[in-house]
C-alpha cells in the first residue's frame, strides 16, 4: 500500500480534497513521523484541538495498565495514493501514537486533548504494547452540523462502478484479516452456516469471506439501498433491501454476522446503540457477530455487553498497522 511517509502530493490534486488542507495533512503526517510536536505545542503544554464538524473522528484513545494514550490520524495514504473518497481510514501507524493524555475537555463545538509527548522509543514501545483486547476508542463523533451527527442518506449509498472499486480497496486489509482469522474454523466445515451481513454495501466481503468454503457458507446481504442490493446480487446468495433495524433473518439463526456501518458517518450513536440489540438477536446461542469499518466504530464494550455479547476481541495487527476489529460471541438469549 506504499510507504505512510512517502506521498505523491500531485494524485491528491481531485475534486472533494482542498488540496491545503491535503498539504498541511502530509506536513502533519511528517511531523509525527520525525517527531516534532512543535505545531500542537503552547505555552501550557501540548493540545489537539478539533471541531466537532471538523475531523474530531481522527482523535482516539487506548489505555495500557493504568495510563490512557493519545492518538492523531492524518490523511490515509489509501486516500492521497489511489484516490479513496475519504480523509483516514481504519489503520492506526506507531507513528500515530503521540504521548500520554493529560487532559480532557470538550464542549458543543470543540474537544481538545492535552498530552504529554513520548519520544520515538516510547510511542513505538506503545504501539507494540496494543495486544487483540486493547480497545482503540474514537469518543468524537463527526457531526455535521451541532449538536446532529454526519450520517449517509435515508435510502443509504448511492455509488458507481469506480467508487465500488475504491469502496473494495479501502476493506482489502479487513478482508485479508478476516480470512486468516477465520479459516480454521470455517474451511471444513461439516454442516451451513448463516454468514449475514446487514448492511452488505456492494456484497464483496461477504463473499470474500464466504469464498472459505463455498460448499458450505450461506450467505444473506441487506441494505438500505436498491443500488447496492443489485450490485450485491451478484456475489449474495440472499440479498434483501431494508433497514437493519428489521433483520432480513430469522432470529437465532445466523452464526456469524458483519457489521461494517454501526460507525461513524454511516449512522448516529443513539441509531448504532438501537440496532444492536436486534442485529445481536439474530444470533444463535455461541454464534459470532464481528464489529469492523472504514470509519471509526460508534459503539464499545459495554454497549456490547449490554447487548448480551462477550466480547473476544476489540484490535486487529497485521503488517505494520492495527486497525478496530471486534470480535462477539453470543452468551445468552435476549428478547428483541
Amino acid at each position: 500500500m506504499g510507504d505512510p511517509d512517502r506521498v505523491d502530493v500531485e494524485r491528491t490534486r481531485r475534486p472533494g480534497l482542498d488540496p491545503a488542507f491535503v498539504d498541511e495533512e502530509i506536513k502533519a503526517r511528517a511531523a509525527l513521523l520525525a517527531g516534532d510536536f512543535s505545531r500542537w505545542e503552547r505555552a501550557d503544554g501540548h493540545f489537539l484541538h478539533e471541531e466537532l464538524t471538523r475531523h474530531p473522528e481522527r482523535l482516539f484513545l487506548f489505555r495500557l495498565g493504568d495510563v490512557l494514550h493519545v492518538g492523531y490520524k492524518t490523511i490515509s495514504d489509501l486516500v492521497v495514493e489511489h484516490g479513496m473518497p475519504g480523509v483516514f481510514c481504519s489503520r492506526v501507524h506507531w507513528h500515530n501514537v503521540v504521548g500520554v493524555l493529560t487532559s480532557l475537555r470538550t464542549s458543543d463545538a470543540d474537544v481538545r486533548i492535552g498530552f504529554r509527548p513520548l519520544d520515538e522509543p516510547g510511542r513505538r514501545a506503545a504501539f507494540d504494547a496494543i495486544t487483540p483486547l486493547t480497545e482503540l476508542v474514537h469518543p468524537f463523533a463527526k457531526q455535521r452540523e451541532p449538536g446532529q451527527e454526519t450520517t449517509s442518506s435515508a435510502e443509504g449509498w448511492q455509488i458507481d462502478e469506480h467508487d465500488a472499486v475504491l469502496l473494495n480497496l479501502g476493506e482489502e486489509h479487513i478482508r485479508r484479516y478476516t480470512r486468516d482469522l477465520f479459516r480454521p474454523r470455517f474451511a471444513d466445515l461439516r454442516a451451513d452456516v448463516l454468514a449475514y451481513d446487514p448492511a452488505c454495501s456492494t456484497g464483496r466481503f461477504l463473499a470474500d469471506f464466504a469464498d472459505l468454503n463455498p460448499a458450505r457458507i450461506r450467505t444473506v446481504g441487506q441494505d438500505l439501498s436498491q443500488q447496492m442490493v443489485d450490485l450485491a446480487a451478484a456475489h449474495v446468495e440472499r440479498v434483501h433491501v431494508g433497514d437493519a433495524l428489521n433483520p432480513a433473518v430469522a432470529p437465532l439463526s445466523v452464526d456469524i454476522l458483519f457489521s461494517r456501518f454501526l460507525n461513524s458517518e454511516v449512522v448516529s450513536t443513539a441509531q448504532a446503540r438501537q440496532i444492536l440489540p436486534r442485529l445481536a438477536f439474530t444470533l444463535k446461542p455461541g454464534g459470532t457477530m464481528v464489529l469492523l469499518g472504514h470509519s471509526p466504530l460508534l459503539l464499545d464494550t459495554a454497549d456490547l455487553l449490554g447487548a448480551g455479547l462477550r466480547v473476544l476481541q476489540t484490535t486487529a495487527r497485521q503488517d505494520d498497522h492495527v486497525f478496530q476489529y471486534y470480535v462477539c460471541e453470543m452468551r445468552r438469549l435476549r428478547s428483541a
